[in-house]
């Protein structure tokens, strides 16, 4: 025996032409039965928009999982997701999808759909979540970054000078924060935020460098009296 609760019903009186009656019939029959399956136009939109958030939320796992990773696009998930957060303290601009992949922005695009609905802040999908949003943000530096900073221009070499470094314990990504010489009188500091991958090239890079030049004797941009590093 079923224990399934009977619905409650409600009567419904119609007055149409007597012509009309048997098509009226037959599409409250057809109704009823695709409403029983689930199939109404309303049922299926409903079932679409609960898939959709359900993929979203799983989107957003995903930008969270790779923001607080350490690879290449790592800082601009966390970009995309700060925003989100609070987009008058971190601006994205769309330009900035340009840099990801295009499994990574459709990801985006995924989570836009969810905060277009704006059920709730995007950082209470989980649990801790706003600790969570702001160490990402204190770790990509993002909160140093003045809002609506233009991009420099492409193949223009800037003297800089190198200041300090910010890292985490732990993670191997590090930002270089250099002093730049843009005019005369206008120094300014830049933070270059690089990924556990590319800190490591540039670590090797940058021994490379010294090494071959004091492989071939006294650097020519040696002092008189600098004496050959120990780390090499």
């Amino acid at each position: 025996m079923s224990n399934s609760p009977t619905p409650s019903t409600q009567s419904i009186a119609f007055t149409v032409p007597t012509h009309l009656a048997a098509a009226l019939k037959e599409t409250v029959e057809d109704f009823l039965a695709a409403a029983a399956g689930g199939m109404t136009p309303v049922q299926r939109a409903a079932e679409i928009r609960a898939q959709d958030r359900d993929a979203s939320l799983d989107s957003l796992a995903y930008l969270v999982e790779v923001a607080e990773g350490s690879s290449g696009q790592a800082r601009v998930a966390a970009q995309f997701l700060a925003g989100l957060y609070n987009g008058f303290d971190f601006p994205f601009s769309l330009t900035d999808f340009r840099r990801l992949d295009d499994d990574l922005m459709e990801h985006c695009i995924q989570v836009l759909r969810l905060d277009s609905r704006h059920a709730t802040e995007v950082h209470r999908y989980f649990p801790n979540g706003e600790a969570r949003w702001q160490a990402m943000t204190k770790r990509w530096g993002l909160a140093d970054e003045p809002a609506h900073t233009p991009l420099p221009d492409d193949d223009v070499v800037h003297s800089c000078q190198y200041d300090s470094k910010l890292d985490a314990p732990g993670y191997r990504d590090v930002t270089l924060v250099v002093k730049v010489a843009v005019g005369i009188d206008d120094v300014r500091s830049i933070s270059l935020a690089l990924s556990a991958a590319d800190s490591e090239r540039l670590a090797a890079d940058l021994v490379a460098v010294h090494r071959l030049a004091w492989t071939r004797g006294k650097p020519l941009d040696a002092d008189e009296n600098e004496p050959r590093p120990a780390w090499l």
